[in-house]
């Protein structure tokens, strides 16, 4: 595994790739001096085919974007061994956000994550997102900025709660994200933060309980496969 911070590759490369990221996309567009700080806080990880970057149990921070090959997601078989030869219980494709359901949770990890075997040169974006986990300390981050983020995880929650909807409509989970209380106070503030902030806390939990029973293999891909821009962009 190779771990490098985003300051060791060119400005404007990161900016075009990034570019292609809702959160960073909006939060450049939003504010300059806080997208700086958000980006120090990121880093980007390159895989060699079956290696692991998450393992069950882990507890942190950190939240990833796929932006090149494929990643697989295995249960330990209880002796500690990942079962990279069988079947994965869920692939993670170009596009796709994971690790948000631990961070919003507080829990450990579920589940190890490692590029898959036929998998080259797999590349994650990893943001630490101790920035946004405090939601009482605005020394580093805007309230806006902030709000930016937890719009960005309901959204996120929400579609992948939808396309469970979509498959399994009579299930009794199929309309559990639909009935949890939308926020209706004053927009831009402390207080819609904390609301959203809850919101994404509660739609993970869903999305968890739904993945616990399917597997969170009947997930579809949530963006366009960014193999392509790697290399041209970071080059």
């Amino acid at each position: 595994m190779e771990i490098k911070p985003l300051s060791d590759y060119p400005r404007e490369a990161v900016d075009r790739l990034l570019n292609v990221i809702h959160l960073f996309r909006d939060i450049r567009a939003a504010s300059a001096w806080q997208y700086d700080v958000v980006l120090k806080r990121s880093r980007l990880v390159s895989l060699a085919p079956g290696e692991r970057l998450l393992a069950a149990g882990d507890v942190d921070q950190w939240v990833y974007f796929l932006l090149r090959g494929e990643l697989n997601v295995h249960i330990d078989s209880g002796d500690g061994a990942a079962g990279q030869d069988a079947r994965p219980l869920a692939v993670i494709r170009p596009g796709e956000v994971f690790g948000d359901l631990s961070m919003l949770l507080a829990e450990p990890r579920s589940a190890n994550v490692s590029a898959a075997p036929t998998s080259r040169d797999t590349e994650v974006l990893g943001v630490d997102c101790t920035l946004f986990g405090d939601l009482a300390d605005f020394s580093l981050l805007h309230v806006s900025t902030k709000l930016i983020f937890y719009r960005n995880m309901v959204h996120s929650l929400r579609w992948k709660l939808e396309v469970y909807r979509s498959k399994y409509p009579d299930h009794e989970l199929a309309n559990s994200h639909r009935r949890l209380k939308l926020y209706t106070g004053p927009k831009n503030s402390r207080e819609e933060l904390m609301a959203l902030a809850e919101q994404a806390r509660a739609l993970a939990q869903i999305l968890l309980d739904w993945n616990a029973e399917f597997g969170s293999g009947e997930l579809v891909d949530e963006g366009a496969d960014m193999s392509d821009f790697l290399e041209s962009m970071l080059s």
